[in-house]
């Protein structure tokens, strides 16, 4: 089974289900496979096949999906790219991946034609894009190609956000990502009847997996929207477009639980769960959502190199704050020391995945394929434990571990802290040098609109809830913190500015 597979497999089974809507427009699975198969053809009338990479500089639109699959359908790898990327960055990816082919958006003009060097074929979606050729020009009617029957070949590359040096392209297989898509349609409950409400960037793993791929194994609909702004178009889908599947980040989540509807609407609402994913999700955050909605919000956890899904709250059964869940079906999770030995419940250690969602290695480099996977276990860099029940807890990120006179402080826990003050807004904790102490917490914080707090009070706040060694030592407040576009806080950008 591979991808194009799977979506030809649907389409025959439910050729008049609508597969994608958007602005308006229904697109069915029919119509979805029919598109991908012409692309298909196209890309491979220019000597486009297996082992070849294809770049994607597209917003959230059906455009991308047909480029996507019909990627696939050729035997090549699609490279979902980051569209906020400045053409330096894109050019690194695209020499990287050795693309032979981009395809763009005439929206991104100015970034493709400031690139150094184009792949040596260049196709735009939409409008035109000077030196690039339309689709529509490559687009072959009939019957498509011969299906791609490789499960273990490349389906995508997708780039790390490069929190240390130059981004690495995970390689995902078609195995890869269909088995992580068969274990949340058993861990979510999925049906045909789903609609998934699509609004964090296609280009990312989470979003593609959760909200395209999987409803294309169930035959359920996508309703894909531009971005989460303006922020009423996401609230109409999910009143009038009877959305029932929710995928979001905690800032939207953040954003929500501030917000409060009268009970009569939300029994209205056709939304049977929420999921959370892509960063943690802060506690108070959980609260407060929870108390103001009535469908369940399941925090879960993965990354890229795992396809991305890893855990997650159980829809049905116990749902435990603060923890990120339970493994998905076909899925081993262990906190490891730093010998690679499990650890017993409760000890924390590094956080290793082995399954068949755990990606094939890193394009191009061996060395870092090995430092990531060994014995089949994939080191994630997350610290984490494990406890008596099988729920996995997330303290930080190996590389954010704060030594304070060599005693580990988890920014984790201290921004948890933070978030429980009654006028913040956003929190992010960072190490910096200490001639006395080695390193020290540096805390970033935004407050709400109009409110009003000092770093002494909020010092105060935390000593009451805090070990000492743990309360930052400096507060810097700031308007809003830098964020990646899945809503990640960019901790990296604010340690180099603080001088960590």
């Amino acid at each position: 089974m591979t991808l194009g597979i799977r979506l030809t497999s649907t389409a025959r089974s439910h050729p008049r289900r609508v597969a994608i809507q958007f602005e308006g427009r229904r697109i069915s699975y029919r119509e979805l496979e029919e598109a991908s198969e012409g692309f298909a053809a196209g890309l491979v009338s220019l000597g486009i096949g297996p082992g070849d990479k294809v770049a994607l500089l597209l917003p959230n639109s059906p455009e991308f999906a047909v480029a996507y699959f019909g990627t696939v359908k050729a035997g090549a790898a699609a490279v979902p790219l980051n569209t906020y990327l400045t053409a330096p960055e894109l050019d690194y990816i695209l020499k990287d991946s050795a693309a032979k082919a981009l395809v763009a958006s005439a929206h991104y003009a100015e970034k493709v034609d400031a690139l150094n060097e184009r792949p040596g074929h260049v196709l735009v979606t939409d409008g035109t894009l000077p030196g690039a050729t339309p689709i529509s020009d490559i687009t072959v009617k009939g019957d498509g190609v011969q299906p791609f029957t490789d499960e273990g070949a490349p389906a995508a590359v997708l780039y790390t956000s490069g929190t240390t040096g130059h981004p690495k392209g995970a390689v995902l297989t078609h195995g890869n990502l269909l088995a992580n898509a068969a274990s949340c349609a058993v861990m979510f409950k999925v049906t045909h009847r789903d609609r998934f409400l699509l609004f964090l960037p296609m280009f990312h793993a989470f979003s593609f997996l959760v909200c395209m791929l999987l409803p294309v194994t169930a035959g359920a609909r996508s309703i894909v929207l531009t971005s989460v702004k303006p922020f009423n178009k996401v609230i109409k889908a999910i009143v009038f477009g009877r959305a029932t599947f929710f995928v979001a980040i905690p800032a939207v989540y953040n954003l929500l639980s501030e917000k409060k509807f009268p009970r009569v609407i939300l029994r209205l609402l056709a939304l049977r769960l929420c999921v959370s994913g892509a960063a943690p999700l802060p506690a108070e955050v959980l609260e407060r959502f929870s108390a103001n909605y009535p469908f369940p919000l399941l925090e879960g956890y993965g990354l890229t190199e795992a396809s991305p899904v890893v855990s997650c709250n159980p829809l049905d059964g116990v749902r435990k704050a603060g923890s990120v869940g339970i493994p998905v079906p076909g899925v081993e999770v262990r906190a490891v020391d730093g010998g690679g030995a499990a650890l017993p419940a409760g000890e924390v250690g590094e956080i290793a995945v082995r399954g068949p969602n755990v990606m094939k290695g890193y394009l191009g480099n061996e060395e870092a394929t090995k430092e990531a996977i060994k014995d089949g276990w994939l080191f994630t860099g997350d610290m984490g434990y494990i406890d008596r029940d099988g729920y996995i807890f997330i303290v930080d990120r190996k590389k954010d571990l704060i030594l304070v006179h060599g005693m580990n402080v988890y920014p984790r826990e201290v921004e948890e802290a933070i978030y429980r003050h009654p006028l913040v807004k956003e929190a992010a904790v960072v190490g910096i040098p200490d001639l006395s102490h080695g390193e020290v917490p540096k805390a970033f914080v935004s407050l709400k609109d109009g409110a009003s707090l000092s770093e002494r009070e909020l010092k105060r706040y935390l000593r009451e809830r805090l070990a000492s060694y743990k309360v930052p030592r400096q507060v810097e407040f700031r308007k809003s913190l830098p964020t990646s576009p899945t809503g990640k806080v960019l901790k990296r950008e604010l340690k180099v500015k603080a001088g960590g």
